[in-house]
């Protein structure tokens, strides 16, 4: 079976789950067997991991996410995903919640603000280099990247959050580098052929979600 993947991809509470159950109810309905990823995959070996360093735990002074160098953060989310695709695709489509440019994007960003552009277009490369060609993920035939303001998205995430009983992770928390991975976003298409970007905003979900669906002819 020769199966097509999809990632969405875009800045924390951007509307990725949302457009992905959505596109996913669509295909189904149009007679697809479909499967839904999401990344980090927190109940994984790997995840678990992610998911402590995003969180910052273990007191003052510990390592997180954001202080751990942006080449080894790397390494546990591309960890993640080479776990996951271990086994052979058995679907007509296989939509990905977050995937490698997710990771390439927010540690170039990361880069981009100590370092300058330039070593971040280096990191950057690299990451896509590492999972794609080294691990062997497979790339998608499409990415949607969700493209939304750092005000809109930092306000979700903090509602998010608050619905669970917690805080935004290390990552929610710095505008800056939302907006630096907006940016890399935004001008990921330069460096990816199969990427297209759909405008949020403020607009409904099911609106946005016919912009999503028009992608696929």
């Amino acid at each position: 079976m020769s199966t097509r993947i999809i990632a969405i991809e875009g800045i924390d509470a951007s509307g990725k789950s949302t457009q992905t159950h959505l596109l996913a109810d669509h295909l189904r309905a149009e007679g697809m067997t479909v499967e839904v990823r999401s990344f980090p995959r927190y109940e994984s070996f790997f995840g678990r991991r992610i998911r402590a360093l995003l969180d910052g735990e273990g007191g003052p002074g510990a390592i997180t996410a954001d202080t751990l160098d942006p080449r080894s953060m790397a390494l546990w989310f591309a960890m993640d995903r080479w776990q996951s695709f271990t086994a052979a695709l058995h679907c007509d489509v296989l939509l990905l919640n977050r995937y490698t440019l997710s990771n390439a994007v927010y540690q170039a960003a990361r880069v981009d603000a100590d370092m300058g552009m330039s070593e971040g277009d280096e990191l950057f490369a690299w990451i896509l280099d590492l999972e794609h060609t080294v691990l062997g993920l497979p790339r998608p035939q499409l990415t949607v990247v969700l493209d939304v303001d750092v005000a809109i998205s930092g306000a979700r995430s903090t509602a998010r959050a608050h619905e669970r009983g917690a805080s935004p992770d290390v990552y929610e928390r710095s505008g800056h580098l939302l907006q630096a991975s907006r940016e890399r976003y935004r001008t990921a298409g330069a460096f990816i052929d199969s990427l297209q970007l759909v405008a949020v905003g403020s607009r409904p979900a099911d609106v946005v979600a016919e912009d999503v669906i028009a992608l696929l002819s």
